[in-house]
């Protein structure tokens, strides 16, 4: 895939100032002037087009040899320019080395120097981001900040990806790891707007990527724009479902899918403390928009609705849980009964001894066994009560008989299998 001509001008820039080695003061402040000097001339350029002059709507045929009209910027092209004056700023210019006191090579400068070498990837990137993250780990949020703010470890690897011509493939979203640390660090230097200008870009037309992998790629970087909004220091469930409902306003074939982080959340919001009625009613609307980004899986939609529902920080509820159960009683086989990895299984059960925890926590005692004879019937080999032999737990004539009217207050134990 060709490069820019914002990322060939940046090349061709830096190619004149020693590429190989750390840039001095005074050839920073030349690469500098030059960038900045060069992305505002092409970034007022749009802005001159005579928007109210009819006559700038004319055709190239209508027009004079003599004169050029200006095109209209490509979503790549605008993209480019809007990452450029995100880019040009004056600390990066500065190497590292020269913030530095200590003899120790600090994380970024190591960065730096593999940028330097022609040495950077992937996953040296990453490894420098984690390290520097991990240092921040020991700090007060005053410490972290002014960290943060003073090495701006995820604008200088932004910086470099583009100009490497990988922010048109989003090639790094694929890289988990990586992702979530470029996410933190852009997120807690204020550059979010950088993220969100890759996600909304449509898809080049010179890309080969096709829809549905551009949108899985977009899709990965949005979740890990949600799962640093939920980290710490600054975690905000305003902040990471404000993220996700923008992507879903603005979901379709080009934009970012929503799925990743949609499943992400559906984890993470049972076990999040919510101390406001704003966070209940974020909650509450996140809850109402599942059946939106599972159109095409409505058995997914129905049991993630029905876990939430169970751990709702107020009005918790397990009746969605049953509905859901009753629809699966019938059936010989279904995906959610057939279990396959040991994280599938964990999720399952933890589903049935959830709904069980709470219906006995509101006595609902014949709700209780019922549930319990059907974890029995679907799952013999896993769960038994504790007086009943493992080598038996299989055949039929040993399986434990439940009564609903059976004494409340002495509800079977029963043996749990641990799970990864």
């Amino acid at each position: 895939m060709k490069a820019s001509s914002v990322q060939q001008a940046f090349k061709s820039l830096t190619s004149r100032i020693h590429p190989q080695l750390p840039l001095s003061e005074r050839e920073s402040q030349r690469l500098l002037n030059a960038l900045t000097s060069s992305f505002r001339t092409q970034l007022e350029q749009p802005h001159h087009h005579h928007q109210d002059d009819p006559s700038a709507l004319t055709t190239s045929a209508s027009v004079s040899p003599s004169t050029s009209t200006p095109q209209p910027l490509s979503s790549s092209t605008a993209t480019d320019r809007h990452l450029a004056s995100i880019l040009t700023n004056p600390l990066l210019t500065k190497p590292v080395h020269q913030q530095l006191k200590a003899k120790s090579k600090h994380p970024v400068a190591l960065f730096e120097d593999h940028v330097a070498a022609g040495r950077a990837n992937l996953p040296s990137a990453r490894l420098c981001l984690e390290a520097f993250r991990n240092s921040l780990s020991v700090l007060f949020p005053a410490q972290i900040k002014d960290q943060i703010n003073r090495y701006a470890a995820g604008t200088r690897v932004l910086r470099w990806l583009w100009t490497s011509g990988q922010t048109h493939s989003l090639s790094f979203a694929l890289d988990a790891r990586f992702c979530n640390q470029l996410a933190f660090f852009l997120i807690h230097e204020g550059k979010e707007a950088a993220l969100w200008e890759l996600i909304d870009t449509p898809i080049a037309a010179s890309s080969n990527l096709s829809l549905k992998e551009n949108s899985r790629r977009k899709g990965l970087l949005l979740s890990s724009i949600v799962k640093t909004c939920l980290s710490a220091p600054d975690e905000s469930l305003e902040s990471a479902l404000s993220a996700f409902f923008r992507a879903l306003e603005a979901s379709h074939s080009s934009h970012a899918s929503i799925s990743h982080a949609g499943v992400y959340l559906t984890q993470a919001l049972p076990k999040l403390n919510y101390s406001s009625e704003s966070d209940v009613l974020l909650y509450n609307r996140f809850v109402e928009a599942i059946p939106r980004w599972n159109k095409k899986h409505p058995d997914r939609a129905i049991y993630r609705i029905a876990n939430l529902a169970l751990h709702h920080p107020t009005t918790p509820s397990a009746d969605p849980a049953l509905d859901f159960i009753r629809e699966l009683r019938p059936l010989a086989s279904h995906p959610f009964l057939s279990p396959s990895t040991a994280f599938q299984r964990s999720t399952v059960f933890a589903f049935f001894f959830d709904t069980v925890k709470l219906l006995q926590k509101q006595s609902r005692f014949d709700d209780v066994l019922w549930v319990m004879e059907f974890m029995q019937q679907k799952f013999p080999g896993e769960f038994v009560p504790v007086n009943q032999p493992l080598s038996t737990a299989s055949a039929p004539s040993q399986a434990p008989e439940f009564s609903t009217t059976s004494s409340h207050s002495s509800l079977p134990d029963w043996k749990v299998p641990e799970f990864g």
